[in-house]
């Protein structure tokens, strides 16, 4: 099994955090599409920046998890304040706690404060201050050696009296994971061992004098590309990059024909892939910047060619030994997050778009946006390089030593890493080992699975957080105090005894007795199934009620929440019992179908008096006395019972679906 294949199985089948990380052009980028693809559990991906966000297909960081654009402390105080000022709405907490999955893409960028702000708030909303990221497992994806955090002065002042320094790595979660570290090895883009030798030299800092000279003898300063040689300009700032590609342009004569880009609902300029406005003339150098979406696949995301056609409404790109292009527009996707009331299921959700033709001005570009393209010729212009691994990313973006021209001799130190970064892939595992822990991993993955289903904590602390929830909310008629505390007490009984069957699953699992395992499951279900209806249908008999539609409708998808959360709980500890394994977990929970409870919260009703008849036959009806029984403890005939019921009915108070068969069957005689 290739490092490849081992980190997805890794991710597959166990809970472990990883750190998947190689070089330029080891995979990364295509190991992440299949894991989007493949993958069984709830995941969302995200990025440290909104360019970052939109290449991964998914979203900022700071857009998932409601960030304040601030500084974290990892103080108690600091966590206190941002819980306090977080205002996330039911449908992104709903996403968070369903959440089995996050990738972070370009982690290289992600400061250390960033990711215990994540840390922090998965513990938060999902109810597991004690398990990192809440339980979530954690994968991160990037390049150390390439582009590192941002932080300006004034930020390091404060941060750092907590954190030894601002990679991710050196964030106190992570120190606190022992994370699977896997280095993709295999290069595709470089093919010249004594090139991918050099590139070594360079990401370890121990570049030799004799390779630093073989770098150097690429030094062109006086280097002209003919037309057809497609050599691109890899440069440090925009304003560079931009006076090149404006020179080259206005060499060019004759007509400038200008193309919009078409934007649909939400999409921020601070993800616009590309341009809004793209400015071409005929013979102008150029650069597709998205995969070809057709299924002809003539084009890629980093393909250099020439414009050989232009119309107002037509483009098309000659490229190198290829027949023309006839460019077509691509579209660019914004997406947020959803989860649905009563689901797990994490999913996104296409909330605005961006249209154009996938091409750039290509005499140069920014090293940044080169960071995962592959050239055959570039010319590198870093003698303003200033961010730690810029000269590496521009260096390996070419397939050879060959293919590079430089336009500035490279110092020996602009080739040095940051200290720390060495250190930390210095404790790389040997993949050997790393196999070896993987039947462990696997099996510790599976009791966290068995476990979950028999674990009451996080659905307690909800129903305490929605009982607070709904005492302050001053539409809110409670006709029964204890209704929350009669959950919580279900719930803490059936903890009680499921923590002592989680110490026998955890034995079962680990002495590998699969009959046993299977025994001890199914043995399980007559205690748990019956109080977990119970648990259901104590829900179902909701007393509150809103004349406010909001507020009645947050009580309701939380309880419904609450209520499929417990459904489905009782649903798997049926199902696995049959087939014990992480496959089969999977394919149960896949195959669960909630049916919604009928819960009325929201009623437009008059107001009852406190000391009315009616509400204390109401009283009682909630406290589980029928119909008859109602009669002989206030002393009223039936009839007079029906009456009172019938009321709080056609107001919608409580629906038919709550009264037993025979009650029914008083109410329509």
């Amino acid at each position: 099994m290739n490092a490849y294949e081992l980190a997805y199985e890794y991710v597959q089948h166990t809970n472990r955090c990883i750190f998947l990380t190689g070089k330029a052009g080891t995979g990364k980028t295509t190991f992440l599409r299949r894991l989007k693809q493949e993958c069984p559990k709830q995941m969302a991906v995200v990025a440290p920046t909104g360019v970052a966000a939109i290449n991964a297909e998914g979203v900022t960081i700071h857009s998932l998890f409601q960030l304040p654009p601030q500084l974290f402390l990892p103080t108690p105080e600091a966590r206190k304040q941002l819980f306090s000022e977080m205002q996330m709405r039911a449908q992104k907490q709903r996403v968070l706690r369903n959440l089995e999955l996050l990738v972070i893409d370009e982690v290289s960028m992600v400061r250390s404060d960033l990711l215990d702000t994540i840390d922090a708030v998965l513990r938060h909303i999902k109810h597991q201050p004690n398990h990192p990221f809440g339980g979530v497992q954690v994968l991160v994806i990037g390049d150390l050696f390439q582009l590192s955090p941002v932080a300006r002065e004034e930020e390091w002042r404060m941060l750092q009296d907590y954190y030894s320094g601002p990679y991710f790595f050196q964030a106190h979660v992570f120190q606190q994971l022992n994370p699977i570290y896997i280095e993709l090895d295999h290069v595709f883009r470089q093919t010249n061992m004594d090139f991918v030798e050099i590139l070594n030299q360079v990401r370890n800092n121990t570049l030799t004098s004799q390779s630093l000279q073989m770098l150097n003898s690429r030094y062109m300063p006086d280097f002209k590309s003919d037309a057809d040689e497609h050599y691109i300009v890899l440069s440090t700032h925009n304003r560079k990059v931009d006076a090149i590609n404006q020179r080259e342009m206005d060499a060019l004569g004759g007509k400038v024909y200008c193309y919009s880009a078409t934007i649909k609902d939400t999409f921020p300029e601070s993800m616009f892939p590309m341009d809004e406005v793209l400015r071409l003339k005929l013979g102008a150098r150029v650069m597709f910047t998205k995969n070809d979406s057709s299924a002809e696949k003539r084009y890629y995301n980093g393909k250099l060619g020439i414009v050989s056609h232009l119309t107002d409404k037509t483009i098309t790109v000659t490229c190198e030994g290829e027949d023309p292009i006839d460019v077509h527009l691509e579209t660019w996707e914004n997406v947020r997050y959803v989860s649905e009331v009563g689901s797990e299921v994490v999913q996104p959700e296409v909330i605005g778009s961006f249209s154009h033709y996938p091409l750039r001005l290509a005499w140069a570009i920014t090293i940044h946006k080169a960071q995962g393209l592959t050239f055959d010729h570039v010319v590198i212009d870093a003698a303003d390089a200033f961010a730690a691994g810029q000269v590496y990313v521009a260096l390996s973006r070419c397939r050879s030593l060959e293919g590079i021209v430089l336009l500035t001799p490279i110092p020996s130190s602009a080739l040095t890493n940051a200290r720390e970064v060495l250190e930390f892939t210095n404790q790389q595992q040997e993949i050997d080992s790393i196999r070896e822990q993987l039947p462990l991993a696997q099996r510790e993955y599976l009791i966290i699975l068995l476990c979950a289903i028999y674990d009451f904590r996080e659905l307690m602390g909800r129903c305490y957080a929605l009982s607070q929830m709904s005492k302050k909310m001053t539409s809110v008629q409670n006709t029964m105090d204890n209704y929350f505390p009669n959950i919580i007490v279900l719930l803490e009984e059936l903890q009680r005894v499921g923590e002592r069957f989680q110490q026998q699953l955890r034995q079962l699992v680990y002495q590998s007795q699969t009959h046993r395992l299977q025994e001890r499951l199914k043995a399980s279900i007559p205690y748990f199934a019956p109080r977990l209806q119970e648990v259901l249908k104590t829900i179902s008999n909701c007393p509150l009620r809103s004349n406010d539609k909001s507020d009645a409708t947050a009580l309701k998808q939380s309880l419904i929440d609450i209520y499929a959360a417990i459904a489905r709980m009782a649903y798997l500890q049926a199902q696995v019992s049959n087939v014990p394994t992480v496959e089969g977990y999977f394919k149960a929970r896949d195959s669960f179908r909630l049916k919604e409870p009928n819960l009325t919260i929201y009623t437009v009703q008059r107001k009852v008096r406190s000391d009315s008849t009616a509400l204390k036959t109401l009283q009682l009806f909630y406290a589980g006395y029928r119909i008859p029984q109602i009669a002989k403890e206030r002393k009223l005939t039936i009839r007079t019972v029906v009456k009172h019921l019938r009321s709080f009915l056609d107001h919608d108070i409580i629906h038919i679906s709550n009264f037993s068969p025979s009650d029914q069957q008083i109410l329509e005689a």
